[in-house]
């Protein structure tokens, strides 16, 4: 139920990821639904999302800290809701900004959601759930641009609104994370939570005792806390170390072409084949390969460690982006290949699409919603997220200008770039996290050496009844 909850959620993502790529091109045309905007309004309408974002990310995580997991999963649900009811409604240009900027406060959900999965996720089926998850969004997307095939921008907006209304009520009927239920030292509410998730087995009984013991512990070296000691943690390398990763993996999946290739694609194609027919269908084809990709990574992710999937993906990205960047600057400055460039050039951009939704995109997410140690992760899920929109509203604001100005050649080769730059940086410093639990993770991002033994107590019995 959790995990169908959350995938639904990604549904909705997916819609709204991909819904400038239907409203843009129907306010820049004179002949759309009646409202206007210019290319560079379009482009910061597009991105205005991550302004917004940058105050969920400051919020949200410091409420899931307080309140609980449920409540701010409600309200990433709620607000994205709201925002498409604004735009099938919206009858002028503020209207559009108002609906796009309600949905940037719940893009935080894109590492919320995800921390989720490794809490509420058995170690072994993390990297399958957290895949599924990343393949309900290529679902939400194909579903945008299907639709925008007969209906307009509101009609499709319309639709919008019901996956996360049908999350937010899934929602009720799972329980709180005992994760965060050990956090706050309600050890037998985090009992009952984490039997109800992973049942009563001999494995399932140390994992619980693990995960009470590491905050029994924590609290005991807490002591008081103070703004001196709430600062000192932020240089600690236990969360230095989980920050510097997930934000080059954030830099990843978003020159790898995550979020560009939701919202810009027909915009890349159509420059590519100068047929926005071609563009238009090529755009389903490439959300059809996004789905079977993420599928396919569901398996991949399961058999092959996270270092190893995420840089031979990646390595092969980098190389299809840049081969991209070569055949059209040959196209445009010597006019060579013309005769086969129209479909040439798109299979190599679908085919980067694939590889990155197999391999980068998943390895990538995997990895964040395992990394952060659990008494860094409000605060780990906050820094990531400024990052993350910092990154997002500049990757969604450029593209088009580096399009326009660079062409698809420019655009693909800076991004190749980025993604050579990020892979040669994780390879010094990124563990491997493939079937561990987030106790083992953690002690290994703190450095502490790790005994085999079946059963650990702090004390001659078990920390909570059995």
């Amino acid at each position: 139920m959790i995990h169908l909850a959350n995938c639904v959620l990604s549904i909705g993502s997916g819609l709204m990821l991909a819904f400038p790529g239907v409203l843009n091109p129907d306010i820049t045309s004179k002949n759309g639904t009646g409202i206007y905007v210019t290319s560079d309004q379009a482009s910061w309408l597009a991105s205005s999302n991550g302004f917004s974002g940058v105050v969920g990310f400051f919020l949200l995580p410091n409420i899931m800290q307080v309140i609980g997991r449920k409540f701010v999963f409600m309200g990433l649900n709620f607000l994205a809701a709201l925002g498409f009811l604004i735009f099938a409604i919206a009858d002028n240009v503020p209207c559009l900004f108002v609906a796009r900027i309600i949905q940037g406060v719940p893009m935080c959900g894109v590492y919320i959601t995800t921390m989720l999965v490794g809490e509420y996720a058995d170690p072994k089926r993390r990297g399958y759930f957290s895949t599924l998850k990343k393949s309900s969004a290529a679902i939400g997307s194909l579903i945008s641009h299907s639709l925008a095939l007969r209906w307009n921008w509101k009609q499709v907006a319309a639709f919008s609104v019901i996956p996360n209304t049908v999350s937010l009520i899934l929602t009720f009927l799972w329980p709180e994370s005992p994760s965060y239920l050990a956090l706050t030292g309600k050890y037998d509410e985090c009992e009952k939570s984490h039997s109800w998730l992973f049942g009563d087995s001999l494995e399932s009984k140390k994992d619980l005792e693990q995960l009470v013991a590491s905050q029994i512990e924590r609290k005991r070296l807490a002591g008081k806390n103070n703004f001196k000691t709430d600062i000192s943690k932020l240089l600690k390398k236990d969360f230095i170390k989980p920050f510097v990763i997930v934000s080059i993996l954030t830099m990843l999946v978003d020159a790898v072409g995550r979020y560009y290739t939701f919202a810009y694609v027909v915009q890349i194609l159509i420059e590519v084949t100068n047929d926005k027919s071609i563009a238009a269908y090529c755009a389903i084809g490439s959300d059809m390969l996004t789905f079977v990709a993420l599928l396919m990574s569901s398996y991949v992710i399961r058999f092959v460690k996270r270092r190893t999937l995420l840089f031979v993906a990646g390595a092969i990205c980098a190389s299809l982006m840049l081969l991209t960047s070569l055949i059209t600057f040959v196209k445009s400055h010597y006019d060579i290949g013309g005769s086969i460039n129209w479909w040439l050039t798109p299979s190599i951009i679908l085919l980067n699409i694939f590889i990155a939704n197999v391999g980068v995109i998943p390895a990538s997410f995997a990895i964040i919603c395992e990394i952060f140690p659990l008494e860094h992760k409000g605060t780990g899920i906050c820094a990531s997220g400024i990052v993350f929109t910092v990154l997002y509203t500049l990757v969604m604001k450029c593209t088009p200008l580096m399009m326009e100005k660079t062409g698809v050649e420019g655009t693909f080769g800076i991004y190749a770039l980025h993604v050579i730059v990020g892979l040669v940086i994780l390879y010094f410093i990124l563990n491997e996290t493939k079937d561990k639990t987030l106790v083992d993770i953690e002690k290994e991002i703190k450095g502490v050496k790790q005994f085999n033994c079946d059963v650990v107590y702090l004390t001659d019995r078990p920390l909570i009844g059995s």
